[in-house]
């Protein structure tokens, strides 16, 4: 049998001597990036929507819109009013962590005005007679820099005197 080089034994090179953990450690690293694509199949990461809502005498306000999000996502908000009473002005009053770092695609029916009151965005939609509703589609995308936690909370208005509130949050993950 021919010498071997130096620096080469069989114990080490052939036998593999000293490496038995080392394709378990390969194995549980490989583990641990084919879990993170399993977990986003599995919804973890969001989009998946939730309903919020609360009422109030003269109106309840149901906001449905996903409370977990990924950079990029593209997603829909609906928001639901149902008057009990005559309301002479119904605006929805958005916390600005709605658009923070988000593109709004589209808002569906357009409001009638848009402004904005203390950093929040308003959208006014006119009077609204008891018992009839009034459903809002906004349309995002998160921008793929955009990653946090942060307040989506919604106010119903009657020409600027509070109804009703939900509480909401959004995380988004990278």
């Amino acid at each position: 049998m021919p010498e071997l080089p130096d620096g080469i034994t069989l114990e080490d090179n052939r036998d593999l001597r000293g490496r038995s953990r080392r394709p378990w450690y390969r194995r549980a690293l490989l583990g641990c990036v084919a879990a993170l694509p399993v977990l986003a199949l599995l919804n973890v990461f969001g989009q998946k929507p939730t309903s919020t809502s609360a009422a109030a005498p003269a109106a309840s306000l149901r906001v449905t819109a996903p409370d977990r999000l990924r950079g990029g996502l593209i997603f829909q908000v609906r928001v639901e009013v149902v008057a009990h009473r005559d309301m002479q002005e119904v605006e929805l009053v958005f916390d600005r962590g709605w658009f923070e770092s988000m593109s709004v695609n589209s808002v569906q029916p357009e409001a009638s005005n848009e402004s904005s009151r203390n950093g929040r965005v308003v959208l006014s939609y006119g009077k609204l007679n008891a018992g009839h509703t009034l459903i809002v589609w906004l349309y995002f995308q998160v921008n793929q820099t955009n990653v946090g936690k942060r307040r989506e909370n919604v106010e119903l208005d009657d020409d600027e005197r509070p109804i009703v509130h939900v509480n909401r949050s959004l995380t988004i993950f990278p």
